[in-house]
């Protein structure tokens, strides 16, 4: 009877968090190592904003980005960039399961600016790519979840990119400062930068070699204009 209630509540918390409502009080003691994960409402978050804060930001935005890109492309960029919300959560509850398998310590989920570009009217618009991150040294550190858990080994997103051929300078101020281009051209590829850890990818297209931990599977909405 133990073990029937047992598998019972298991079943209950899998399908509530696949459904987005998952009650806490339904988890088990053990979920998260069976890739169950419940959080409770602890009430307004330190990162919740009041509405001139959010004002204030919009309004730093529109008088410093509007202008300049629009005069550089010759139209408005995107604006909002919006996620499925239970998709989202998948994909935590994935990148949460693979980092424990790599015992790393998941401590944030960094939003990357990127560009793609939009089918429908062939423009180029900003865009997000997200990558969760580590504590080292006190240091937040964008790590590859996927890789980590195949390697078994922490694997940074730096590493990844630049064994890809992309050299990634945002880690840090030094980093930055070492590595800024006045060209803005970080391919390691057309930059002749040689690196032990480098190596270069044959495959043209993509299959399961070049799978990464990070997310990106949003809804651009540029401006209507």
């Amino acid at each position: 009877m133990r073990e029937q209630n047992f598998i019972t509540r298991l079943l209950r918390a899998i399908r509530n968090f696949f459904r987005g409502d998952c009650d806490c009080e339904e988890c088990i003691e053990k979920g998260p190592e069976q890739g169950v994960f419940c959080y409770k409402d602890e009430g307004r978050t330190k990162e919740m904003l009041t509405y001139p804060q959010v004002i204030e930001m919009l309004k730093r935005y529109d008088d410093t980005r509007i202008e300049p890109f629009e005069q550089a492309y010759g139209y408005e960029d995107s604006r909002i960039t919006t996620f499925d919300f239970y998709q989202f959560k998948k994909y935590l509850g994935h990148v949460e399961t693979l980092s424990r398998k790599a015992k790393i310590k998941m401590t944030g989920i960094s939003f990357i600016s990127g560009a793609t570009n939009l089918e429908d009217n062939g423009k180029e618009y900003s865009s997000l790519i997200y990558m969760p991150s580590t504590k080292i040294n006190g240091r937040d550190v964008l790590y590859d979840p996927t890789r980590s858990a195949n390697e078994g080994k922490l694997v940074t997103f730096k590493e990844m990119l630049e064994r890809y051929g992309y050299q990634w300078i945002y880690d840090n101020a030094e980093d930055y400062e070492q590595g800024k281009r006045k060209d803005n051209n970080y391919d390691l590829k057309s930059n002749q930068v040689k690196s032990a850890r480098f190596s270069m990818i044959s495959n043209d297209g993509f299959g399961q070699d070049d799978e990464s931990g990070a997310g990106n599977y949003g809804q651009l909405t540029p401006p209507y204009n």
